[in-house]
């Protein structure tokens, strides 16, 4: 045999043995010991015989030139087949060391490998403009992309962080990720026209159905951007593509985003499970990847769009997003049988990239404009729909992720023996493995955690970035969207007998807000901030008499007609917008936004903006961690004046009644602090933070060094959420001001933390956090209400069983109002909060008294839901 093949030799090895399957190649090598193959070309040919390890040496490189010399449509088949039997080649690696050393150890041979996978992209996603394929070439150009970029797990790694180091250091990995993200784009404008047009002459000659040609073609789309999606979790990857100015400034990615969203389902696949779902993951892991893009730290991704004039194109993918929206909450309010095949999580990651949106000034009045709307619609459900869909743990229905298990050889091979094949061949079904990763409990507790971030964004005015006519814009189209039938803003998937009439919507609405208020609270730290929550309960204090005066004059009219026999439709008479700026409206409403509130609250506001300034040496330690997207992101949560005169109202509204709360100016105390601190993003688990704090007893003093602060960031990304150097410092240095502030109260602050460490890096997010360290603060808590003689909020207690026998100890949250159904007065109950639990305890199994779905009905179950232990405890039980 001579020293090298002939082309002639390798194209006939190829297209005898790339039928063969990993087991068969492996037993034709074993029996042969000179690690040569006998084959047979086609049926009836005489065998032939080649050198396996000529045949690997010289097949990239020969591949190569076959597709640069040879512009023909024919060579595609033929280059997939190459590709397939270079992946066999690769799996055999393990059984075989001689495969190994040439395909994996020769540096030439990878190298050459990775210039077939690079080139293949840039043949195949060069022409970015619209142009007709046959349903031939369109799907063997399909599978081509997502084989060339498997093929990179066949000889580098399985592991994707793995494929991160290897094609950021190569010299052309620019090139690939433009040219990647543009065959991907053209696999997509391919089944959008497949979709659209049903080509019944080339679906005849390839010899399949029009619906198996679509189903063979999204599995080949879902693989190729499940491929890219997996890099862009890695953060050096998604901040090089972020830094790529044909994709991001030019808005390459929004246009593939945009391609993908506007993907729909003619009637002649409605019958079709598989192609729905499969369309249906391809939308969910476009808006994730999206989002990594979006929360890039190297770059501000949409301030690169607006740089390069490409805003339109963001426009387009937010309205897409909105639409997805609408579309996921109408479905949400309504309890529906599961799917046959996972979704995605297309509701969740579009409400995630709306979190975005909502935050960047060039797309807030937009999205004030159209997702107030849908909110208002959502809040007009009755009040046992808005709970079962907001304010519940246990939903009737969620949606479901999987990921495709691509199979290279299975699926290049179908699409070959199609194109050879005159008769009907069935499309093998893919592999999906389920990732149902959140639990029932913390899918519901992410989605309205993102509801109430969506209008904390909304609501918040910052006047560095707003005009003037942004105030209060939000408030003002959420009360005008609730005289609108709902009906006709979600989709009509429910009776009218879901949504409240409008008679009585004035009073639903109200309940449907205080619901989700008091829900929302007990979402942090885990799902939402402290900040989110203000704004929302500075939100709801304003809207609630809003609302109701609004409905009032609507309700009197329903009366009055009643009475008179005569009829009413009950659609409102008030026409012109709320002007919150106004004092009569003001008035009328019994809460004034702009003006200034009662002498006695005047001097109240005065005095708690005192107050606050005592908290400025603390306001300055807390935690700044979070990616900001927008040149809003980081602002005060709102304007001064509009903090300072919503909670004059507030303090008026005490003041009329004779009193003011303590609690209200401690609250008001905390918010005035908390204006002067950035946004922030809980990033860190138990996990994660468990694993500092066993680092920091041999390293105490690591935020002195950047190596080992690089060095653990990297260690704690691969345990659970990304955490960056950056984020990592922070969170050191927050935690030893924290200590030092505890060192220096002493154990005497009941009121206060119990020095324990925090729970995130925004660790201010955790209740404990939630009183001001200021003398107001202390004298409001020394003041708050208890249940019971000895038992206070912040207390430290121990917890005993029927026996007396201790159970474990925490600390008092909550000793009066209302706690999921429970009256803790009334009851004799108070909200604990267990820190330790007894050594004769396993806590994941003993039930909670007063347990239910929402609280959990083990300590592990409360564990899950809040983030800490917390349950209800009888008084008399507590020591």
């Amino acid at each position: 045999m001579s020293e090298m093949l002939e082309a002639k030799q390798v194209v006939e090895a190829v297209k005898g043995l790339h039928w063969r399957t990993s087991l068969e190649i492996h037993k034709l090598l074993k029996d042969n010991e000179d690690f040569s193959i006998c084959y047979k070309e086609e049926e009836g040919a005489s065998p032939e015989k080649i050198d396996v390890e000529k045949l690997v040496g010289m097949l990239p490189l020969h591949l190569l030139s076959v597709f640069i010399s040879s512009d023909e449509d024919a060579k595609l088949p033929y280059l997939l087949s190459g590709i397939r039997l270079l992946n066999t080649f690769c799996d055999l690696t393990s059984r075989h060391p001689k495969l190994d050393q040439v395909l994996l150890d020769d540096v030439v041979l990878t190298t050459q490998m990775l210039d077939l996978v690079i080139f293949t992209m840039v043949a195949l996603g060069g022409n970015r403009k619209e142009s007709w394929k046959s349903d031939n070439d369109s799907l063997i150009e399909a599978t081509m992309v997502a084989s060339a970029l498997h093929l990179l797990h066949g000889f580098i790694s399985p592991n994707s962080q793995d494929l991160v180091i290897v094609l950021l250091a190569h010299p052309k990995v620019d090139v690939f990720i433009d040219a990647a993200f543009g065959a991907v784009h053209n696999v997509v404008r391919s089944l959008r026209a497949k979709l659209l047009h049903r080509q019944t002459d080339q679906t005849k000659k390839v010899g399949v159905n029009s619906v198996g040609a679509v189903n063979a073609h999204c599995q080949q789309a879902e693989a190729s951007l499940q491929f890219l999606h997996s890099l862009c979790q890695h953060k050096l990857f998604r901040d090089r593509v972020a830094q790529n100015q044909e994709l991001c400034g030019k808005g390459g990615v929004l246009m593939l985003a945009q391609s993908i969203l506007s993907l729909t389902v003619t009637p002649e696949f409605v019958g079709a499970a598989v192609v729905i779902a499969s369309i249906s993951r391809i939308k969910a892991k476009v808006l994730s990847l999206l989002h990594h893009l979006f929360e890039a730290e190297s770059v501000s991704f949409l301030d690169e769009v607006e740089r390069a004039g490409s805003l339109h194109l963001a426009q387009t993918v937010a309205s897409e997003v909105l639409e997805l929206m609408r579309h996921g909450l109408s479905r949400a309010s309504k309890a529906s049988a599961p799917h046959e095949y996972p979704m995605g999580f297309v509701l969740l990651n579009s409400m995630r990239l709306a979190d975005v949106f909502s935050d960047d000034s060039h797309f807030r009045r937009f999205f004030t404009k159209h997702f107030t709307m849908v909110l208002s619609a959502v809040f007009c459900l009755s009040h046992g729909d808005f709970l079962s869909m907001l304010c519940s743990s246990d939903l009737s229905s969620r949606e479901d992720d999987a990921t495709l298990d691509y199979d290279l050889f299975t699926s290049s091979g179908w699409v070959l023996s199609a194109f050879s094949s005159l008769g009907e061949l069935v499309v093998p079904p893919f592999k999906l493995n389920f990732q149902n990763n959140l639990t029932m409990s913390s899918y519901a507790h992410q989605r309205t955690s993102l509801i109430v971030k969506i209008m904390a964004n909304l609501h918040c005015f910052v006047p560095e970035v707003c005009t003037e006519d942004d105030r209060n814009r939000f408030i003002q189209t959420f009360v005008s969207g609730l005289r609108k039938d709902p009906s006709s803003i979600l989709v009509n998937l429910l009776p009218s007998s879901s949504y409240t009439p409008e008679a009585q919507r004035g009073t639903s609405v109200c309940k449907n807000i205080s619901s989700l208020l008091h829900h929302a609270e007990f979402l942090i730290p885990n799902a939402l901030n402290v900040e989110d929550l203000m704004i929302l309960r500075v939100f709801c204090q304003q809207l609630e008499p809003l609302i109701r005066s609004e409905f009032e004059e609507s309700q009197a009219e329903v009366k009055d007609n009643q009475g008179a026999g005569g009829s009413s439709s009950g659609k409102q008479l008030r026409k012109e917008p709320l002007n919150l700026n106004n004092d009569e409206a003001s008035e009328n409403s019994d809460v004034r936004v702009e003006g200034a509130g009662t002498k006695q609250g005047v001097n109240e506001e005065m005095e708690i903006a005192e107050r606050s300034k005592e908290s400025d040496g603390d306001a300055n330690n807390l935690e700044t961690s979070g990616s900001e997207t927008s040149s809003n992101r980081g602002k005060g949560l709102v304007e001064d004046g509009d903090l300072s005169r919503t909670f004059t109202q507030r303090l008026k509204v005490s003041a009329s009644s004779g009193e003011v709360k303590e609690d209200e100016r401690a609250e008001a105390s905390l918010l005035l602090e908390k204006q002067r601190t950035k946004r922030k993003r809980s990033i860190m688990s138990d996990d994660q933070m468990a694993m500092m704090e066993k680092a920091l007893v041999d390293e105490p003093d690591m935020q002195r060094n950047s190596a080992w602060i690089r060095t653990w960031a990297d260690k704690l990304s691969l345990q659970g959420p990304e955490v960056t150097s950056a984020q990592l410092k922070n969170w050191l240095n927050n935690r030893k001001a924290k200590l030092a502030r505890a060192s220096k109260q002493g154990p005497a602050r009941d009121n206060n933390s119990s020095g324990d460490l925090p729970e995130s890096p925004g660790d201010e997010n955790t209740w404990q956090q939630q009183k001001p360290s200021t003398p107001f603060a202390d004298k409001a808590s020394a003041a708050s209400s208890s249940s019971s003689e000895g038992v206070k909020r912040g207390q430290q207690v121990m917890l005993v069983d029927e026996r007396g026998v201790e159970v474990g100890k925490g600390m008092v949250l909550k000793t009066d109002g209302e706690w999921y159904g429970l009256s803790l007065e009334t009851r004799q109950l108070c909200v604990v909060d267990v820190m330790e639990l007894s050594g004769l305890y396993d806590y994941s199994k003993m039930s909670i008294p007063y347990g239910s779905d929402d609280v959990g009905r083990t300590f592990g179950e409360a564990n899950s839901r809040f983030g800490v232990m917390r349950v209800a405890w009888d008084v008399s039980k507590l020591q």
